[in-house]
């Protein structure tokens, strides 16, 4: 018998109520001696009803409504759907999950200098009502500056540059900037650079709000494909599959041509 790990397995069983916004959930732990020199441990729980969140706020806001940035998080002050959608019971996961969104709203529309000041969960002292806060600073709407590539472009200096979706003097815009860097590593993965990076350097201009974009190309190395495998193919013949493959062993990687290898399959 091992004090420590009992203690330790209450402490789980806790933390698995507190997970499902029990947080009035109480563990009593039992230890009975028996014959033969062994124990009968019991763990007594009272569940509690699950906490609800009464009010999920914004602060700082001033060029969107309240309502419009509500409507980025999955949590909710609860609605007639709440008992089936669980909506409006606390989660840390869902709230993250929440504040990125909002940041990504934010920065896909302009808003470059946007920050997260702080974000407060408050339990009430009855253990049902969770009051979350969230402050932002929305500062200044920007617009794209000058947008480059550098880095090692391997003589595609064009094709590169046509796979750029953030132009100057559009407004700034954080998807457009993911899109585009995912555009060029794809890209130069069909040459067979597998790991390559297209890492995006921001410059703020706030007196001019203008964000100035260099986006740096690193290709890596060059990729062949030693050996490619298949597997799960239990009633069709390893040749009959692998005739569908475009992507051919010994030659170096092409995204596109493994991407149309397992359509073809």
């Amino acid at each position: 018998f091992d004090r420590a790990l009992l203690d330790k397995a209450e402490q789980e069983l806790k933390r698995q109520y507190l997970s499902r916004s029990k947080y009035g959930a109480q563990v009593q732990t039992r230890v009975d001696q028996l014959a033969r020199n062994r124990v009968g441990i019991t763990f007594n729980v009272d569940e509690g009803e699950s906490a609800s969140i009464k009010q999920l706020k914004i602060i700082g806001s001033k060029d969107f409504t309240e309502k419009q940035l509500l409507e980025e998080f999955e949590l909710s002050t609860g609605g007639l759907m709440s008992w089936y959608s669980k909506n409006d019971q606390y989660s840390r996961q869902k709230l993250s999950g929440g504040v990125e969104k909002l940041r990504s709203f934010y920065l896909n529309r302009g808003y470059a200098d946007f920050s997260i000041e702080n974000t407060q969960v408050q339990i009430a002292p009855n253990k049902q009502d969770i009051f979350i806060t969230i402050t932002v600073k929305e500062g200044q709407k920007f617009t794209f500056g000058n947008v480059e590539l550098s880095g090692q472009l391997l003589g595609r200096d064009a094709e590169l540059r046509g796979l750029m979706l953030a132009k100057k003097g559009e407004t700034f815009n954080g998807e457009a900037l993911t899109d585009t860097t995912k555009s060029i590593q794809d890209r130069l993965g069909n040459y067979g650079y597998a790991f390559a990076n297209a890492n995006v350097i921001p410059e703020l201009d706030r007196e001019n709000r203008v964000v100035n974009i260099t986006i740096a190309v690193d290709p890596g190395k060059r990729v062949y494909v030693r050996r490619m495998n298949v597997g799960g193919n239990t009633r069709t013949k390893d040749a009959v599959v692998r005739r569908e493959f475009r992507q051919f062993e010994s030659s170096w990687y092409d995204s596109r041509k493994i991407h149309l290898s397992k359509e073809r399959v």
